[in-house]
């Protein structure tokens, strides 16, 4: 089994809404964008039983930015550093997934954990949530994602530089 899934199967229990039935599927990791700097978010995206899944990492101040451009609530939670967000698809036909629960778990390097529920937010077209990575390093996000009473996971590293 993949260490990422082993690990959010361990953190599955803190998360009660849901039981976890661990998919065994194949995921493949697409990274988009070329940093994680100031200003640029980071996408990264893997492909889960025909479910597409991109993370969107954003620091806090280039978050703030953006919303204010796009004429969004900026809803920043105070003692935060990045906005993470999960945009759902079908992968055969690109239709994205707006009406499914969406939790995360990240890993920090140093073995720290925060978890938390994703809002969906339209005008971001996307699940999101507000997180405080304090320190440089490979985090591990992990989401579960519950559309019905299917359940499927996914997870990157991601690099803080």
């Amino acid at each position: 089994m993949n260490p990422l899934l082993q690990r959010f199967a361990a953190a599955a229990a803190v998360l009660t809404v849901w039981a976890l039935a661990l998919p065994a599927a194949a995921q493949h990791d697409h990274t988009h964008g070329a940093g994680h700097g100031a200003g640029q978010a980071a996408t990264r995206e893997v492909l889960v039983d025909g479910l597409r899944v991109a993370f969107h990492v954003m620091e806090n101040t280039a978050h703030r930015r953006m919303l204010r451009e796009m004429k969004l609530k900026d809803n920043v939670e105070p003692g935060t550093t990045h906005n993470v967000t999960v945009m759902l698809s079908e992968a055969a036909s690109k239709r994205p997934v707006t009406d499914a629960a969406v939790g995360m778990k990240i890993v920090e390097p140093g073995g720290g954990e925060q978890i938390r529920q994703l809002a969906y937010n339209a005008g971001l077209k996307g699940y999101e949530g507000y997180f405080r990575l304090p320190e440089k390093g490979t985090y591990e996000l992990l989401v579960l994602v519950r559309i019905g009473e299917e359940r499927k996971t996914a997870g990157i590293r991601w690099d803080l530089k």
